[in-house]
Parts: structure tokens; C-alpha cells; sequence
């Protein structure tokens, strides 16, 4: 648990290894056992590893076994084990059907050079140097690693893996139990798999460890996942690498945004793991010679994806929604092509007509299978005037974060490129299109009609924002690319090739650097905001903490408190381990506790409330705080909470500004 003022990020060295580890080593090994090329290996990496874990947690809890080491090294070697015998059988199976018809195959993998290249080594130099600009721009807004954004979410992303390594599962479908004890279902606990597992191994808190893994996440997963994406897209090119790794940090929605939005962590992870996944798709459905770098062959693609699978499904739905998306027009554009190669009218009409079907049916799921609790998910109606909308979306800037002009100008040429240079890649442009188009109906119209659309996002302009970064760092990237080759064309006409290609990237990038600045200023206003609010706007601050953890040394290791969580009083728990009757704001359901919420002041006089009370186990409660600044008469549910210092059957134990802890001494005869 969380020692607060104990930890700074000098102290994380050990830390980030092991995040580093726990995220690359057991994919790696399976992606190297399933003989793939070092750099596809590296790149899908986090997305093998992130199922490996995630389906290692729900086994292990399934066969009521404490999670742990072992169950981590088990699922690893197991995982492996599997890869190792795919990787004997895969290349076989490709021959095979390969042989079944004369010349070039889709089954076979391209030779591309040697497997330690100038690629390789420009891919590992700038995940680093793209690391080491995210530790830099973050290390000013997040002055130590036990730094919270200030959201709603934030204290069950970072309580519900603690909870879990207490109660020994970080299952899929056991940790939603930390706000419901007799709670059943399904919720995504891959990041919680993650934070979960590097803070059993360092004995870091879950709060330091959530930190070290979103850097490793935003430093290292995500570029590496672009930089893959782009080579399969846009060839195997030294400048595709530079241009794919820069840009991948470039913009603010992603990945900055959604480090202190919501929080939505898990979110985070499933947008970084998505390229990879992406990529894998390329490799499937690709075609002959183009683009001619791919993950692997088809065969080995296709089992990367579905090897993936699980981890996208656990880190978080949306990303799973927009992997669909973005394969579906993938897959949409090879029909096409399919489609014009026919020889005849009546055959292209047929695949006409199974498009628009297809296309129909598709429509007509979003609005049938829309869960109601989904659609309705936000507030109604537009956010932004037309105008001001339009200039959100063409400067890359949601939500009143700072425009970036001369991004947007590099994403405009790089849809341009695409549909002139790129002939495989030019699905990303309805993709990013599809997405932006979701994003301005959502801020400037937000009808039930544009609903019926938005839901699998939570009709959130933030969620859509950031899935359009995906396919906008992959424009941006072609059009980088457009402008190196014209460089370098103009160039070569006093240098050699090599020469004029290296100038032309040099100038390039080196122009495009010029707007670093503005980029840093973007990100660090983003994050300042979310991690360095005004006190109404904030859950709960170091000093708050440091109150929360003094008070709990009045407190037994069985106590139940009861507080009132608009005011930051369950953070409790995540500094002492201490449980809450009510965890988080969004669990106080009816029943005992809604009960005990509005009349736990009353437990002397009240036989009800006392009964309640009893069967809930409440001991102690705690006042004060500050409200947070959206909770409205909401905070009004918890005056029962709010108002046992007035009540003769609670003592008060001791105060820590702005904190009071009382003690239950009473309870209404006749209960």
C-alpha cells in the first residue's frame, strides 16, 4: 500500500525493469519461438505478453489458485510451449498451401534483409530517445510516482488491484468484486493484471507501480506498436521508423490525455497494444507483395492475432471495438480491389451487393444490440459550437487542449499520400476520417441518432478523439515520407541516393523538430490539468493522503469505515489497506449501504440503521475534505456519513486536517 512522501522517481529504477519485463519478456518468447523476425517479435511483444497475463490470472483463479509468481511463470512457460510447437508447424502448413499453386504466394514470407539491420537498430535507438522525450515531458507535471490524476475513476483503478493481491486473484471475472462482494460478471482487468503483478514482485504500492507502467506503456509499447504499423503499411524504410516513432508522441489526446482523463488506464493500455494487433491484421489480409514488409507470413499473422486476442478483449472493450473498425475497412477495401479485378459486370454487381449487406447489417447491429445503459452514457446534447467544433477537430485540439496547426498540416498531406503513393494503405484514410466524423457529431450535435454510433465509445469525445490518433500518426507518417522522397529527388540531383536520402530525412525531421515546443507546451498543459487541478477540482491531495494514512494508525486491520467518497475519504484504503463501506462514489447501491449513507447518524436511536450497521461491520467513520467540485446534491446521500460528530453514539478518535475519525460506541436498543 501507499506510504505517501516515501517514493520519488529515482527510487523506480527497479521498478520500471521489472514493468519492462513483465511487458515484453513472455511475449518476446513467444514471438521469437514462433520464429519471428527480432523487430515483429519486439513490436507485438506487450500484446502477446498482455493475453499471456490476463488469461494466466483467470485461469488461476478459476482453479482457485492464489495469483502470484509461480502462476506467472507457469502461464509464460505454457504460453511458450504453445508458441514453440506453432512456430515448428506454422512454417510446414504455409508450404503446403503455398505448393498448391505455381509462383509467388501470400503464404510465404517476403525476404526483407537481414534480421539485424539498419531498421532494427534505428527502431531500438528511437524507442529510447521517444522514452527518454516522455520522461522528460512528464516528469514536470508528475513530480514524484505516487502522483494521482484528479478523476473519478482514478480510485478503483488504483484499489482494485490492491484489493486483488489481498484476496489473491486479478482475474477478469473476480476483480469487480472490490466494489461488490457478491459481484459477478465481467470487467477488463488486464492493467490491473499488470500493476497488480509488478507491485507483488518489487513490493512497490499499486500507486508507484500504475505510474511506472503507464511510462512504460506511453515510453515504449505505443511507439513500438506505430513504428511496426508503419513499416507494414508504408514499407521498411529507416525514415519510416524516425518519422513513426516521432509523431507517435506527437499529438495530445493520445497519449497524454488519457493519462489523466477519467482516468482511463485501462483505456491507455488497450489503445497501445492496438497497433500491434492492427499490424497483424495487415499481415493477414495483405496483399501480394504489398506492402512488402509484414509482421510475418499470412499463417504466423493470423495466429499473432488470434494469440492477441484475449489480451485486447481484457485490456479494455473499446479497443476491441476500434481493432474491428479499422480491420473491417481493411478488409472492406481488399473486397474492393477483389471486387474491380472480376471480369464481368454481373460479378462485380454480386460483390457489390454483398458489400452494401455486409455494410447494412453492421449499421443496423450498432443501433439493435446498443445496451441502453451505454447509449445513455453522458450527458445529452452538444458540447461545442459548430465553429469552435470544427477548429477542435482540424487542430488536433479536444477539449481546450492547445491546437496543433502544423501536425494537422502533416496529417492533411499524409491522406493525400495515401491515396496517391500507398495503394495498401489507403483504408487509413476513411479510418481516420470515420473516426473524426464520430468526434464532431458527438461535440456538436449528440442526437440519439449520432448515439446510436457513438455508444461503443460511451458517446465520449475524449474515447473517439484518441482512437482517431492511431490512424493520424500513420497519415502523418506517409506524408513525413512524401516530403523526404521530394527532398530527396531534388537532392539527388548533386548527391547519390544515399546521400540525398539522408539529407532529405535530416531537413525533414529536423524542420518538423522546430515544433517540439509547441508539442511539450501542449502535453504538459494536459497533464497539468488533470494532476495539478484547483482544490475543487481536485479528489485528493499529498497532504489529504498523508492525513488518511495518519488517521489509520487509530485504526484496527478489521475496521470498516464508513466516508463519504466525494470528499476523497476512501483513499483510505489505498494508503492503509483499511475497507470502506463505501468504496467509490459510483457503489453506494440500495440496501444497507444507501441506508447507512443517509442515517448512519442516527445508528443510536434507529434499530434499522443499527441492524444495518451490524451487518455491514461498520466501526469507524470519517468527516471532512472538500467536495469535489461536480458532485452537486449528490454529496446529500452521504449526510448520514457527514454527520456522526454530532451523534452521541460515535467518539471522536482523532483528527488530522482536514480528516475526523470516530468511533461507533452506540447502538439503537432493539436491534
Amino acid at each position: 500500500m501507499l506510504t505517501p512522501g516515501t517514493t520519488s522517481w529515482s527510487d523506480t529504477a527497479l521498478v520500471f525493469l521489472v514493468a519492462a519485463a513483465l511487458v515484453f519478456l513472455p511475449g518476446l518468447a513467444g514471438g521469437l519461438l514462433l520464429r519471428l523476425r527480432p523487430l515483429a517479435a519486439l513490436a507485438v511483444a506487450p500484446l502477446l505478453s498482455t493475453s499471456c497475463l490476463s488469461v494466466s490470472t483467470v485461469v488461476a483463479s478459476a482453479l482457485g489458485l492464489r495469483w502470484g509468481v509461480l502462476p506467472l511463470v507457469v502461464g509464460s512457460l505454457v504460453t511458450a510451449a504453445v508458441a514453440a510447437l506453432l512456430g515448428a508447424i506454422a512454417p510446414r502448413v504455409s508450404a503446403s498451401l503455398a505448393a498448391r499453386r505455381p509462383g509467388p504466394s501470400r503464404w510465404l514470407e517476403r525476404p526483407v534483409g537481414p534480421r539485424f539491420d539498419a531498421v532494427w537498430w534505428t527502431t531500438v535507438a528511437s524507442a529510447l530517445v521517444v522514452l527518454l522525450l516522455v520522461l522528460v515531458t512528464v516528469r514536470t507535471e508528475l513530480r514524484t510516482p505516487e502522483a494521482l490524476p484528479q478523476g473519478p475513476d482514478t480510485i478503483f483503478h488504483v484499489a482494485a488491484p490492491q484489493w486483488g493481491l489481498e484476496s489473491g486473484t486479478l482475474s477478469s471475472f473476480e476483480i469487480g468484486r472490490f466494489n461488490f462482494p457478491t459481484w459477478s460478471g465481467f470487467y477488463p482487468a488486464a492493467f490491473y493484471a499488470f500493476t497488480g503483478t509488478i507491485a507483488l514482485i518489487t513490493g512497490a504500492s499499486v500507486v508507484v507501480s500504475t505510474s511506472v507502467f503507464v511510462l512504460v506503456l506511453v515510453g515504449l509499447v505505443w511507439p513500438l506498436g506505430c513504428i511496426v504499423l508503419a513499416l507494414t503499411l508504408l514499407g521498411r524504410r529507416v525514415v519510416v521508423v524516425l518519422s513513426a516513432a516521432f509523431l507517435s508522441v506527437a499529438f495530445t489526446t493520445y497519449p497524454y490525455m488519457l493519462m489523466g482523463f477519467g482516468v482511463l488506464w485501462p483505456n491507455l493500455l488497450g489503445q497501445a497494444i492496438l497497433p500491434a494487433a492492427l499490424a497483424a491484421l495487415v499481415g493477414v489480409f495483405r496483399a501480394l507483395g504489398r506492402p512488402p514488409y509484414a509482421v510475418a507470413d499470412r499463417l504466423r499473422s493470423g495466429l499473432v492475432l488470434v494469440a492477441g486476442l484475449p489480451g485486447v478483449v481484457m485490456a479494455h472493450p473499446n479497443a476491441l471495438v476500434s481493432l474491428c473498425v479499422f480491420g473491417g475497412l481493411l478488409v472492406l477495401g481488399r473486397v474492393l480491389g477483389f471486387m474491380t479485378r472480376q471480369p464481368t459486370w454481373p460479378r462485380r454487381l454480386a460483390v457489390l451487393g454483398a458489400i452494401v449487406l455486409t455494410l447494412g447489417a453492421g449499421a443496423m447491429a450498432t443501433v439493435v444490440l446498443r445496451p441502453a445503459s451505454m447509449l445513455g452514457t453522458g450527458a445529452a446534447g452538444p458540447e461545442r459550437p459548430t465553429d469552435l467544433a470544427w477548429l477542435d477537430l482540424l487542430t488536433f485540439a479536444p477539449r481546450l487542449t492547445r491546437p496543433l496547426p502544423l501536425l494537422a498540416a502533416v496529417v492533411g498531406l499524409g491522406v493525400v499520400a495515401l491515396l496517391v503513393r500507398h495503394r495498401g494503405a489507403r483504408w487509413v484514410v476513411p479510418a481516420l476520417i470515420a473516426m473524426l466524423s464520430l468526434y464532431w457529431f458527438n461535440i456538436a450535435v449528440d442526437t440519439d441518432v449520432t448515439r446510436w454510433f457513438t455508444w461503443p465509445w460511451y458517446n465520449n469525445a475524449v474515447r473517439l478523439h484518441s482512437v482517431a490518433i492511431l490512424p493520424a500518426v500513420v497519415a502523418a507518417t506517409a506524408g513525413l515520407l512524401a516530403l523526404v522522397d521530394l527532398v530527396a529527388r531534388l537532392a539527388s540531383r548533386r548527391w547519390s541516393p544515399t546521400v540525398a536520402t539522408t539529407v532529405a530525412a535530416v531537413v525533414v525531421l529536423g524542420a518538423m523538430s522546430l515544433d517540439v515546443g509547441a508539442q511539450l507546451d501542449a502535453h504538459r498543459h494536459i497533464l497539468h490539468r488533470y494532476f495539478h487541478p484547483k482544490p475543487p477540482d481536485s479528489w485528493v491531495s499529498g497532504p489529504e493522503l498523508l492525513a488518511l494514512r495518519q488517521l489509520s494508525t487509530h485504526l484496527p486491520e478489521d475496521a470498516v469505515v464508513a466516508a463519504n467518497p466525494w470528499n476523497g475519504a476512501t483513499y483510505l484504503y489505498v494508503v492503509s489497506g483499511r475497507h470502506l463501506l463505501v468504496p467509490t462514489e459510483k457503489t453506494n447501491t440500495p440496501g444497507d449501504r444507501r441506508l447507512l449513507a443517509a442515517s448512519l447518524d442516527r445508528v443510536g436511536t434507529d434499530p434499522k440503521v443499527c441492524a444495518a450497521a451490524s451487518r455491514q461491520g461498520v466501526t469507524h467513520a470519517i468527516t471532512g475534505g472538500q467536495p469535489f467540485s461536480w458532485a452537486g446534491s449528490r454529496v446529500e446521500e452521504y449526510s448520514g456519513i457527514d454527520g456522526v460528530g454530532s451523534s452521541p453514539a460515535w467518539r471522536r478518535v482523532a483528527t488530522s486536517a482536514p480528516f475526523t475519525l470516530y468511533e461507533r460506541v452506540g447502538c439503537a436498543a432493539g436491534s
